[in-house]
């Protein structure tokens, strides 16, 4: 869908174009292409590619190197350079340089004129601004499926027309842009889609839909299981968040699943859960990623009426909680690993990284204060609903 640098020059009209450095940035996208006539590069947009006569710096080597490093450090796709007219050759330092950043370095043939080439770029970018408004479009039935709408038996052949199998499961990954401000783009996550190898992309298929954020649909290709493609979507909300933090250092970004669904009809629903995921995962998880299917429990617990659930909460852990504040203790800590880690005191320890001896001593100092059996299942699971309420209330 997207036109890149490598793509490009593979192009009939541009196969006399010559990549003469930054070999390994060939993936960089072209959004744009401009002819470079002013020393001033302030105006780049990301994505553009300039192409120039080198008039503008044929006689400044610090000129040449830092051009590179700059176009480079804002996201240029690219510098085409037409030479043996101001520029015999491409200077080696902006080889150089343009190696260091993985930046393409192309060379233009004499005998091309600069305004065909920039016809032939522009051309292919129109045509590919085609192909991804005829595929928004093809989306409508997502974005109708999403809000919910009647049931429609139309809508059965039309996710069938571009590959989405309503008798398979899917899941929904919603990704939101924290520090985005109002009229900011957000990420390119469809460029980001294809970054991704084969191997990584072997089990799955995608569609990347603007809606309250950007949303992924995620769906296997063979019949997998509800387990794997959990796992399966876990690991790519993984891989996007290290691509963007890559290319977008300092954004603050949260990104939620929803669980499993089955029926077309369930899209709305896995919507909310995985909005519900980065909303209340952001208040009990110190993680940039949530899914539903963990904090399903916190969902449920949000419903109760606050005093109701402050009042349950402090008829459990009250004595703990006050005895952590005075002491600098770490009993809830103690008693939320214990809980979590199914009674079993070693594997508490090594979370703890404590010995064993430390979690016996706080858990006898547990019981004594609370007055129970933390052997009791019953017990058990009070307490374990006691201490996701806390987080709760903690940050509300």
């Amino acid at each position: 869908m997207y036109l890149t640098i490598e793509k490009a020059l593979k192009l009939p009209a541009l196969n006399q174009v010559e990549v003469i450095g930054g070999n390994q940035g060939l993936a960089r996208v072209i959004n744009s292409v401009s002819i470079m006539d002013h020393p001033d590069i302030s105006w780049i947009k990301r994505g553009e590619l300039l192409l120039t006569t080198g008039y503008v710096f044929k006689d400044d080597l610090n000129a040449q190197i830092n051009l590179v490093r700059e176009l480079s450090k804002r996201g240029s796709a690219g510098l085409a350079i037409k030479i043996k007219r101001f520029l015999s050759t491409i200077p080696p330092g902006m080889v150089e340089e343009a190696n260091k950043h993985n930046f393409p370095l192309l060379e233009i043939p004499y005998e091309m004129p600069l305004s065909d080439l920039l016809f032939s770029f522009t051309y292919e970018l129109v045509n590919k601004e085609k192909v991804k408004n005829n595929g928004k479009g093809s989306f409508e039935v997502f974005h109708s499926l999403l809000n919910g709408e009647n049931r429609s038996s139309s809508f059965i052949p039309q996710l069938q027309e571009f590959g989405f199998n309503p008798d398979r499961p899917y899941i929904l990954l919603l990704l939101i842009n924290e520090t985005k401000e109002e009229g900011d783009s957000f990420f390119p996550i469809g460029r980001m889609l294809e970054k991704l190898n084969q191997t990584e992309k072997k089990d799955f298929k995608y569609w990347n839909i603007d809606f309250d954020g950007q949303l992924i649909i995620l769906q296997g290709k063979g019949m997998v299981t509800d387990e794997h493609l959990l796992l399966q979507a876990q690991r790519i909300a993984g891989v996007l968040e290290g691509l963007i933090s890559e290319d977008n250092p300092g954004t603050s970004l949260s990104m939620g699943l929803s669980k499993v669904k089955k029926e077309i009809y369930n899209m709305k629903e896995g919507y909310i859960e995985a909005k519900k995921a980065i909303q209340l995962g952001s208040r009990v998880n110190p993680t940039t990623i949530n899914d539903y299917a963990s904090i399903e429990v916190e969902d449920l617990i949000n419903q109760i009426p606050k005093d109701a659930l402050t009042q349950y909460v402090l008829s459990m852990i009250q004595p703990i909680i006050v005895y952590d504040r005075e002491n600098e203790g770490e009993l809830l800590k103690t008693l939320e690993t214990y809980l979590f880690s199914r009674g079993r005191i070693e594997d508490a320890a090594r979370a703890l990284y404590v010995h064993r001896n430390t979690v016996k001593f706080r858990l006898s100092r547990i019981e004594d204060l609370l007055g129970v059996d933390l052997k009791s299942r019953d017990i058990a699971f009070k307490l374990q609903f006691s201490i996701k309420a806390a987080k709760l209330l903690l940050h509300d």
